[in-house]
């Protein structure tokens, strides 16, 4: 027995099967009564499984080793494992309680039952510890409440890095042993080689065959499909035995029990030194460190952070304390400064019994540098408004528009705009399909018609050299245009100049904010151009959409690539979020396919292509992960080859076949070649001896890739050349075909979805695997989502959005999270009533300055935060947060529907189309009992309710009625027609 909870329950020693069975059941361990109020029934979720497991090359050394380092071992992985749940314990041992869950209480602690075990399930060593944790725990007035399992999965991760920094350390200190580099939390022990590692790996083996099958990839899938093809273990098999096997394997591996007696040196210890601390403070608050890829972090992603610094591992308090030390320097900036008072709540004990506030777990924070620069950014954009920079005649502006009669209304206002308006910075927000870059060749002929010089950039060299043949402009990668803007800022500015930058979106905040202070200092004009809906930053970010809350960004919306106006809404509601209405459109349209199993899918995806493409239609596969782009790859070259369309020669490279027809893409930039990562074509000359060949791109531009190129390697040393066929959403982005074919996973996420479905004219179509549950599932589903519908959890992953959001913005994000629903209803209304007092504001803001610069004799300045920007950001943020907590509500509806749901309008229907029909009633439902406060969890709908309701619940009432039968119909006879 584990756990403070189950010390209070007298539960000590060895676990007894009867005493286990009655607290997962949520009764006392004899039996006598139950101690939870929560339900008995099959809804109850009845316990967690937290599982510590040592990396491979520990357990391949507990196997192997002679007894005294076996035994040091386990006793090393038992104080991990026991220094990590008493983390666990005193940061996610938190009771559940209210309508909904809504409340979180402290809790005394986990009852808990660690099941130790030597082998996996295939036979192989692996060194883990099962902790069955029951959901229960006492609150402070002494009543045992259901855990609140959010704090569970939100520290699980923490847990384990802890648990691996935790092994790292007592392994050092009683074997001596060396550490290859931390990696995501995990480090190998130095000198077990990593063939000896796989042989071993059998389980592991297993459980990436079931996840092909299923199509996923995510950690929670893994743990599915390691439930799915568990196995009975074999505890006939004697210990001795078991290790004379392992021993024997690992000789035919040239691994040897010497080369295990050489891994330690027993007296070797590592401790951990003040000046190191300090060291890793600087490092963690550099650029480097954990504003790297984020712009605000939390207590938690510190102390992971720490866990990597440490090589050799480090004791769980030492490595909090070093992480609470970081977030109290001056290193790092809190977001929300005044949230130190706890609320209701809102804490949990410590092991020494001290009660701390638990909201400092997820405040956030960020470091000075990045705030800094952020705000550098939006001042520039602030005080460089209406600065004549880029600004031309009214008469040439107006040639430019006439000599273009087929640009639209909004393509011409944004033209209009970018030659008129003269601000240092113009953000131009243009959705997939708008026609940007047509918009703004008409902007460059414009700029250049007087005089101004134009330079484009991007951050990938492909999209540049895209602006470059769409727009006419210029352009070279960002990080080539950075680079000669430190050399030679004098000579590339030398001239009035207008710098436009593609894709700003993907720009990260620090190059954004060097871009901003060289074309402030060289009096240029800077033009994002970008979309936050799609693919986002891979840097600390945020900033271009901040950019894009505050002031007038010019936008474009009119979809014109896509030909069908169902095809523009569905695309609309996966970029907003709401990918249930847009698989289901999809579904409707027949452009939707599901299959059972991963091959399945493929086999089919790749057929449609090839169909196709057979056809005459300009066609490409397009899929998130590189090893399903490979996949795919393999699987349509195979059509190729056997219908006859490759030449006889065959150039080999980096151990791929290429051969004329083949369809290739280049992986690394050559300028002297003309090629770039991303350059796409037809190979269309093949020079087997030479170790060469040419490429045709969709332009008709022709590429002679030579011998020395091929035989390089990328920055991360894979192959320079690659068949192209399928395509990464990354390399598709910019991309305009017929045809698209989309496949899908549980890792997928909105914007790259929203990027992926828009690259075809004609068809865009997703493949999907329905990968069904079973009672087994439900020992890792969260306890809010224990029954998926079908593909719920592609729609779950197309509706989560990994847009950043700024360190400045994060402040009143965080504040936002923990307002209530109803509270952010209200204000989101009130925001709306005070639009046009807001922009009224703006206009007076504005003309003061005006008047006051006319006055002064100097140009004017705006104000340094405005009524209406203060309103505009806040407005987004709510909206973003109340769009999370629906989605969340719709999909926790749809998979546990409440009774009066389902009384009202029947089970949750297997068709998508029908599903969309039920969670849009489904959430009229809930609208009205909100509005009326009506909060019976028997029935559904008031019979009486205010004057003001009645006809929308008659309209209700109506509906249901009416819809209700033909709904039922269709799930007979499978018709989706409406």
């Amino acid at each position: 027995w584990l756990g403070a909870g189950a010390d209070e329950l007298s539960l000590a020693g060895t676990v007894e099967a009867d005493a286990l069975r009655s607290v997962l059941n949520g009764n006392r361990p004899d039996g006598e009564g139950p101690l939870t109020r929560s339900g008995q029934g099959k809804s109850r979720v009845p316990g967690f499984d937290l599982t510590f497991s040592a990396p491979k090359s520990v357990s391949v050394l507990f196997g192997l080793a002679d007894e005294q380092i076996s035994q040091a071992t386990r006793e090393a992985h038992e104080a991990a494992v026991d220094a990590a749940l008493e983390y666990m314990e005193r940061h996610a041992a938190m009771g559940r309680r209210g309508k909904g869950g809504a409340i979180s209480v402290l809790g005394n602690g986990f009852v808990g039952a660690g099941f130790r075990h030597r082998t996996s399930r295939a036979g192989d060593p692996q060194l883990h510890t099962h902790v069955l944790v029951a959901n229960m725990t006492r609150g402070p007035d002494g009543r045992w409440t259901a855990l609140d399992a959010r704090r569970l999965y939100t520290h699980a991760r923490t847990g384990g890095f802890l648990y691996q920094a935790k092994l790292r350390l007592e392994l050092t200190r009683r074997l001596g042993v060396e550490w290859t580099p931390v990696r995501n939390g995990v480090a190998e022990v130095e000198g077990i080689p990593a063939t000896v590692r796989r042989a071993f790996s059998r389980r592991r083996s297993e459980i990436e065959a079931e996840l092909a099958q299923r199509g996923e990839h995510s950690p929670g899938a893994a743990q599915v499909a390691a439930l799915h093809t568990r196995q009975g273990k074999d505890y006939a098999v004697p210990v001795g035995e078991l290790r004379e096997r392992w021993t024997d394997r690992a000789r035919q591996l040239d691994f040897t029990t010497e080369h295990v007696d050489g891994l330690t040196d027993r007296t070797r210890i590592t401790p951990l030194t003040p000046g190191a601390a300090r060291d890793g403070h600087d490092q963690l608050a550099s650029p480097a460190g954990l504003t790297h890829r984020r712009s605000s972090f939390t207590r938690r992603d510190a102390v992971r952070a720490w866990c990597e610094q440490l090589p050799h591992g480090g004791d769980v308090h030492e490595i909090e304390a070093l992480a609470d030390d970081l977030l109290a320097s001056q290193a790092v900036v809190p977001l929300l400064p005044d949230a130190a008072t706890p609320t209701v709540g809102d804490v949990v004990r410590r092991a020494d019994g001290r009660i701390v506030a638990a909201g400092s777990e997820e405040r956030r924070y960020s470091t000075p540098e990045l705030l800094a620069l952020e705000a550098q950014i939006l001042d520039t954009a602030r005080d460089g408004r209406d600065r004549d920079r880029g600004s031309i005649t009214a008469p040439t502006a107006d040639a430019v528009l006439a000599s273009r009669p087929e640009l639209s209304d909004e393509q011409s206002e944004m033209v209009s705009r970018l030659l008129r308006d003269g601000d240092t910075i113009a953000v131009v927000v243009g959705r997939a399909g708008t026609g940007k870059t047509y918009a703004l060749d008409a902007a460059r002929q414009g700029w250049q018609a007087e005089g101004y010089q134009v330079i484009g950039a991007a951050l990938a060299r492909r999209a540049a050299l895209e602006l470059r043949d769409g727009a006419g402009i210029d352009a070279t990668s960002l990080h080539a245009l950075l680079a000669d803007l430190r050399d030679r800022p004098g000579e590339l500015l030398s001239r009035p100049t207008v710098i436009v930058i593609d894709e700003a979106g993907m720009v990260g905040t620090r190059q954004l904010a060097e871009l901003t202070s060289q074309v402030t200092h060289h009096n240029a004009k800077l033009v994002l151009v970008g979309d936050p809906g799609q693919l986002p930053e891979i840097d600390a970010g945020g900033s271009f959409r901040a950019l894009t809350m505050r002031g007038d960004p010019i936008v474009l919306s009119d979809n014109r690539r896509q030909h069908q106006h169902w095809e523009r809404e569905a695309l609309e509601q996966l970029r907003s979020g709401h990918a249930d209405q847009a698989i289901s459109s999809y579904a409707e349209h027949g452009q939707l396919t599901v299959a059972d199993t991963s091959p399945q899918l493929r086999d089919q995806l790749v057929a449609d292509w090839w169909q196709a493409r057979e056809a005459g239609a300009d066609a490409v596969m397009i899929a998130l992960r590189r090893d399903d782009v490979s996949d795919l790859n393999a699987r349509a070259r195979a059509r190729m080859h056997h219908a006859g369309r490759l030449g006889p020669d065959v150039l080999t490279v980096a151990g791929r076949s290429f051969a004329v027809g083949d369809e290739a893409v280049c992986l690394r930039n050559h300028q002297g070649l003309g090629v770039t990562n991303g350059t796409h074509g037809t190979i269309t000359q093949i020079d087997v001896q030479g170790g060469a060949l040419r490429l045709r791109d969709r332009a008709g531009r022709e590429y002679g890739l030579t011998a020395d190129y091929l035989t390089s390697t990328t920055q991360r040393g894979g192959p320079v050349l690659d068949h192209g066929y399928a395509l990464t959403g990354h390399k598709a982005q910019g991309l305009t075909v017929d045809q698209a074919f989309v496949l899908g996973s549980d890792q997928l996420y909105r914007e790259w979805g929203y990027v992926a479905m828009s690259r075809g004219r004609h068809a865009n179509r997703l493949y999907l695997v329905n990968a069904h549950d079973d009672d087994r599932d439900l020992a890792v589903a969260h306890a809010d989502e224990r029954r998926p519908a079908p593909l719920d959890a592609a729609t779950r992953a197309l509706s989560r959005s990994a847009a950043q959001t700024s360190a400045l913005d994060a402040r009143l994000a965080v504040k936002l999270a923990s307002a209530s629903t109803p509270a952010l209803e209200r204000r989101i209304e009130e925001l709306r009533r005070d639009d046009a007092t807001a922009q009224r504001r703006a206009r007076r803001d504005k003309a003061l300055a005006d008047r006051s610069a006319r006055l002064s004799d100097q140009p004017a300045t705006a104000p340094r935060a405005t009524a209406a920007e203060d309103h505009a950001v806040e407005h987004a943020l709510v909206a973003d947060e109340l769009s999370r907590r629906r989605q969340r509500a719709d999909t926790a509806r749809t998979s546990d529907p409440p009774r009066y749901l389902v009384e009202a309008l029947g089970p949750v229907p297997d068709s998508l189309v029908a599903q969309r029909r039920w969670r849009a009633d489904a959430e009229r439902i809930e609208r009205l009992r909100r509005d009326t406060g009506f909060t019976d969890l028997e029935r559904g709908l008031p019979d009486r309710v205010a004057a003001q309701h009645h006809a929308d619940l008659d309209r209700l009432r109506q509906d249901i009625a009416t819809v209700q039968r033909p709904i039922d119909a269709r799930e007979a006879t499978r018709d989706i027609e409406r």
